[in-house]
Order: structure tokens, then sequence, then C-alpha cells
């Protein structure tokens, strides 16, 4: 019925995980376990669309790594600030 290649099933992935976050975001009570769920999938996708998309995975090997680093650092500073928000908010306040 349905002819999917690679390129499709990934889209797909991607768009179900989007959708699930989404949903998440509007229906879960704030909590670190979400945080470390929504960052988790970020990295995930990131690194998806890096090797099916973008096709890095064929790049020399130092671009390759500069990408994988951006999709598993940044989530991790998502990660991290939410987890010290308020250490945080009192380090940059002016009062």
């Amino acid at each position: 019925m349905f002819n999917l290649n690679r390129l499709d099933i990934s889209w797909i992935i991607l768009m179900l995980i989007t959708l699930a976050n989404a949903f998440i975001a509007e229906t879960a009570d704030p909590h670190i376990f979400i945080t470390a769920v929504i960052c988790f999938s970020i990295a995930y996708k990131g690194r998806r669309v890096m090797d099916h998309f973008m096709e890095l995975n064929y790049a020399n090997k130092t671009i390759a790594l500069l990408m994988r680093s951006y999709f598993y650092i940044f989530p991790l500073l998502i990660f991290l600030t939410d987890m010290f928000s308020e250490q945080l908010a009192e380090l940059t306040s002016l009062t």
C-alpha cells in the first residue's frame, strides 16, 4: 500500500516525537524528569536529522564531531539551566 523509504520513516519518527513533546509540554506538571525526557528527545532528533537528512555521518570526522557535540551539549545546558534555575536567578539578579 505505502512504499516508505528510510527518509520517510525518519520524518514520521521526528514528527511523532515532536507531537509527543508538545503534548507532554502542554499537559505535564513541570518536573525535572519531564525536562530530561524533552532534552533527550532534542538530542535524539538532532542526531537523527544530522545522520538521515544532512548525511553528516559521511562527512569529515571533525565536522561530524562538532555537530554531534552541538546536539548533545545544548540539551545538557537546557537541563542544567532548569535544574539550577533558582541559583542562576540569584546569580544574575541586580538586587
